[in-house]
């Protein structure tokens, strides 16, 4: 083994140890029927290692949380793009999300002569902050059969709405 191959090795042992140890916690704590989940404050994602997974008490959500932000710090040493998110320990919200859309007319025309139109889609929970309002912009999807999406995700939809109109 050359003494390159031995450095590369040894650079990446600790923080795969670290995923490691902070999976098989998360693991150890889950219960598929807990009332606390970890998510991130401002937009609610549960990123990897929580993803999917809910605790009995908030102690257990605390430790995961804790663990997930090992895990979170030893993958960006070997990502540093990796999404940023700040953790905390939350009560399971199963309330669902609720889409409002309406198309108004505006009284203009378009070049084409047809009448325009103003779309406004608006999305709310049950927070106060937890809104969006699109008008006239193109309308994605934030929630998955079982979580939010990730910010790839919805870029990609974006992206796919912008070829669209291009297309």
């Amino acid at each position: 083994m050359t003494p390159e191959t031995t450095t590369g090795t040894d650079e990446y042992a600790m923080p795969v140890e670290t995923i490691r140890a902070a999976r098989d916690t998360v693991a150890a704590l889950q219960n598929t029927e807990g009332d606390f989940v970890v998510s991130c404050r401002e937009s609610g994602i549960r990123p990897e290692p929580v993803t999917d997974a809910r605790f009995d008490s908030h102690s257990d959500a605390q430790q995961a949380c804790d663990a997930a932000c090992r895990y979170r710090d030893a993958m960006r040493t070997l990502d540093p793009s990796l999404s940023q998110y700040d953790l905390v320990v939350s009560p399971v919200d199963e309330t669902p999300l609720e889409v409002a859309s309406v198309r108004e007319q505006t009284g203009r025309r378009r070049a084409n002569g047809l009448p325009a139109s103003r779309r406004t889609v608006t999305l709310a929970g049950t927070g106060s902050d937890e809104w969006l309002r699109v008008e006239n912009g193109p309308v994605v999807h934030f929630t998955g059969p079982d979580s939010l999406l990730d910010d790839e995700v919805i870029a990609r939809q974006l992206r796919s709405k912008l070829d669209e109109k291009r297309g």
